[in-house]
């Protein structure tokens, strides 16, 4: 079986869909799920946009 790097999935779609996933479930757990949703959002934004431009440098 064919190992794969982490960097062969993970791109600006897959960070913005894993970090809404988790402020859904935060916002259910906290009870207030709009705002979790939205934090979520912003987190995986930024976190995708930083890796984008840290894998751009690289390549």
């Amino acid at each position: 079986m064919k190992k794969y790097k982490v960097s062969d999935y993970w791109n600006m779609g897959t960070s913005i869909g894993l970090c809404a996933a988790v402020g859904i479930v935060l916002g259910a757990l906290l009870q207030n799920l709009t705002l979790w949703l939205f934090v979520g959002v912003g987190v995986g934004v930024v976190l995708g946009a930083v890796y984008m431009l840290c894998k751009k440098k690289t390549s």
